[in-house]
């Protein structure tokens, strides 16, 4: 075959190639529309780019509190059971949809259940044939229909007296979904590499399941048990119809717990800390507080970024490990107190790269400012010391506009030994004559070097601070001047 003829060729099949195109985009677009719908039977194909289902805005009217639901319950039973009373409307298509449902034929009764709820739209019954419905798809391990069945309760029912029970099925399937995950303790994590943020994940140890990773937007048609799309994000969001529609149930903060451990093991560090902050604030008797409170600091100090970057989250991680030694004295203080003391060295490293900026930028003065802030906050830091030394090289005329002068000069002055004091020292009030302070000499300062001020002196030694001693640590980088 001849070029020419590939040539015509490809001009004659190239208009059939884009029809197909043409045609797949439209199916595509139609299709999404039409799983974005959570009131169709195609719901459980939502795929993660179609729009928000209506649990994404909740609302608290027709919620009820617990008594209101156990005496809501009581008296539903009471009436149910009573035989003076005539029986409701649709009693008899229920009764007869829950005898095939005991007899496991979940599909016929899945059927007869929607029925009825489409029947009696405005009656009693329709709350428990919702629920039936949601069981029948249960029974049958279609799960992504269970889930859209158990929040249509959730959404028509906010109290529905089968709370308890929606709540235990969502649970189920979350879990299955996330391939029976295990909740991250306190214990298991590593402490976070402040020096070199970012260079290092502390690993979780792994409970020994073998788990298949699964893409958003890879569908999947033949596992009836999962959805089509986003299996993951599915789980969470039944994990979060349980606390945001039972807030006061037994299943509230463990649902909690379970969404910020896999945010964890999944690097989503700020989505885990707000879910976090949630499970302390609202579930203080919760048995997951103090790794609540242990995991809360350790994914506050994966966010930092380095010195370059706000410092917020280093404030935070220090307040709340303050906390838990406070709430917890029988937890591993140790281990907090060492992460508090690279939380302080972290946090005088960022003022020295401050002061390194203002260096480089020509603004000697400015240096000076930061230097003394930095002195301050943290006496005993290895930056500290640099920070003295700094401000001896930087010489008087650019640190003469301190409030305090904390530099150290380069050679030490010549000391004298401390005078003799008598046993009962001589005090202002007591004489007419002032106490005389003792004479000392000093040796003569060359223009090289800097006379320490006169407030750095102890009190009648007139003996300069010298350099704190601190605990073995990495020197800093040293200024170039």
């Amino acid at each position: 075959m001849s070029i020419y003829q590939l040539n015509y060729l490809f001009r004659c099949v190239q208009p059939a190639i884009r029809l197909c195109v043409a045609l797949m985009l439209c199916g595509l677009i139609s299709g999404c529309t039409m799983f974005g719908d959570r009131s169709s039977d195609f719901a459980a194909w939502k795929p993660p780019w179609s729009k928000k289902s209506a649990t994404d805005n909740p609302s608290i009217d027709g919620i009820r509190g617990p008594m209101q639901r156990v005496m809501q319950t009581a008296l539903w039973k009471k009436k149910k059971d009573s035989t003076f009373i005539e029986p409701a409307l649709g009693a008899r298509e229920f009764k007869l949809a829950n005898e095939k449902f005991q007899a496991k034929e979940y599909k016929a009764a899945e059927k007869e259940f929607k029925a009825i709820v489409k029947k009696y739209k405005n009656d009693p019954i329709r709350e428990d044939a919702q629920f039936m419905v949601a069981e029948s798809q249960f029974a049958q391990k279609k799960y992504s229909w269970a889930q859209d069945g158990y929040d249509q309760l959730l959404i028509d029912f906010p109290s529905t007296r089968h709370l308890d029970q929606t709540t235990k099925r969502l649970f189920h399937i979350a879990r299955y979904w996330l391939q029976e995950p295990s909740i991250v303790t306190g214990n298991d994590i590593q402490q976070v590499n402040l020096e070199d943020p970012g260079s290092e994940t502390p690993e979780i140890p792994s409970d020994g399941k073998q788990r298949e990773s699964r893409w958003a937007l890879v569908p999947n048609f033949f596992d009836r048990t999962r959805p089509v799309f986003d299996t993951e994000n599915r789980a969470l969001e039944a994990l979060k119809s349980i606390w945001l529609h039972d807030p006061t149930g037994p299943l509230a903060d463990d649902s909690l717990m379970l969404t910020a451990s896999y945010y964890l093991k999944k690097g989503r560090y700020m989505d885990a800390d707000r879910t976090f902050s949630l499970l302390r604030e609202e579930y203080p008797k919760s048995p997951h507080l103090k790794d609540a409170f242990m995991l809360g600091t350790h994914v506050k100090l994966m966010s930092y970024q380095g010195p370059q970057y706000d410092s917020t989250v280093l404030n935070d991680a220090g307040e709340l490990k303050e906390t838990t030694l406070r709430l917890f004295p029988e937890s591993e203080r140790a281990r907090l107190k060492e992460e508090l003391k690279k939380i302080e060295k972290a946090k005088a490293k960022r003022d020295w790269e401050t002061v390194q900026y203002w260096m480089r930028r020509g603004k000697p003065k400015s240096a000076a400012i930061y230097c003394n802030l930095l002195i301050e906050k943290y006496p005993t830091s290895s930056f500290a010391n640099e920070a003295r030394e700094l401000l001896s090289e930087l010489g008087e005329e650019n640190t003469n506009h301190l409030w305090a002068n904390y530099a150290t000069p380069k050679k030490m002055v010549q000391q004298q030994p401390e005078p003799k004091r008598s046993l009962v020292p001589s005090l202002p009030s007591f004489g007419n004559t002032p106490p005389t302070p003792s004479k000392s000499t000093r040796a003569p300062a060359t223009n090289q070097e800097l006379e320490p001020p006169a407030r750095l002196r102890l009190d009648e030694l007139e003996e300069p601070i010298r350099r704190i001693p601190i605990e073995e640590d990495s020197k800093p980088a040293k200024i170039k001047l």
